[in-house]
């Protein structure tokens, strides 16, 4: 572990390149199609996270994913609606008023993003768990200063991982097999793109490059970059160093 943590300290952030591609050092690579492949890119050592810096740019950074306590944190003028995740364990949403007024929880919902939109909080929830894959986002809506009409504003197909306001009313999802963008006046759903070769890397962080999206995953960086027709073409930047997947593999967690 300790020479997991030095490795991962050492490589430092790195920024994308100024014409839209990889960082220097870095290389794109078409996504694994063999079982090997994948269970080497399965195997890596380090995840990364997209963020965007003060300027604007986008900067990758090397870091071990974890769990936010609560997941969902809305402070508004007279309490705080959280929102808390344990997985297949369960979760629950808590409306806490600051007067000490009445107090509600919303259980059995797993919470992992919120937004506001029009005065009212959006939760987007759900879990992806063995033979379980589904999510919803759900509309706080306040129907005077101590009273909330709680509905679900859209049913998701997938379990959502992150989010990230794209537009007045546009809510973007990152899903755990793909986007979907959310009509926050509507509920309409749209499928953006659907992939069936994440699960070796789990992207779990998205940011907009261009007319397209970086998605922070395990190993580097999932580029998904619009084409002619409106689909997506999907490829990993990845470093250099860890670009072989077969028939050795490097970046990798050495075997047990």
């Amino acid at each position: 572990m300790a020479a997991m943590a030095w490795m991962l300290a050492a490589v430092g952030a790195v920024t994308v390149g100024a014409d839209g591609g990889p960082p220097p050092g870095w290389v794109a690579m078409d996504p694994p199609m063999s079982d090997a492949g994948q269970y080497c890119a399965n195997r890596s050592l380090e995840d990364w996270s997209v963020n965007t810096a003060a300027d604007g740019t986008l900067v990758l950074r090397p870091e071990r994913r974890r769990r936010r306590d609560p997941a969902v944190r809305e402070v508004l003028a007279d309490g705080a609606l959280l929102g808390y995740n344990r997985g297949e364990f369960g979760g629950w949403i808590e409306w806490l008023p600051r007067d000490g007024g009445a107090r509600f929880q919303v259980e059995y919902v797993n919470p992992v993003a919120s937004t506001r939109y029009r005065g009212e909080v959006l939760v987007a929830e759900g879990l992806a768990h063995l033979g379980t894959n589904q999510g919803a986002v759900l509309r706080f809506e306040r129907r005077d200063a101590r009273r909330w009409r709680i509905h679900r504003l859209a049913e998701l197909d997938a379990a959502p991982i992150a989010a990230l306001r794209s537009g007045e009313k546009d809510w973007l999802l990152l899903v755990v097999d793909g986007l979907v963008k959310v009509d926050l006046d509507s509920g309409r759903v749209q499928r953006l793109y659907r992939s069936r070769d994440w699960w070796p890397v789990m992207p779990y962080s998205t940011q907009p490059l261009g007319q397209g999206w970086l998605l922070g995953a395990a190993r580097g960086v999932v580029h998904l970059q619009p084409t002619a027709d409106g689909a997506y073409r999907q490829r990993w930047w990845v470093p250099a160093r860890c670009a072989q997947l077969q028939p050795s593999c490097t970046c990798a967690d050495p075997p047990p």
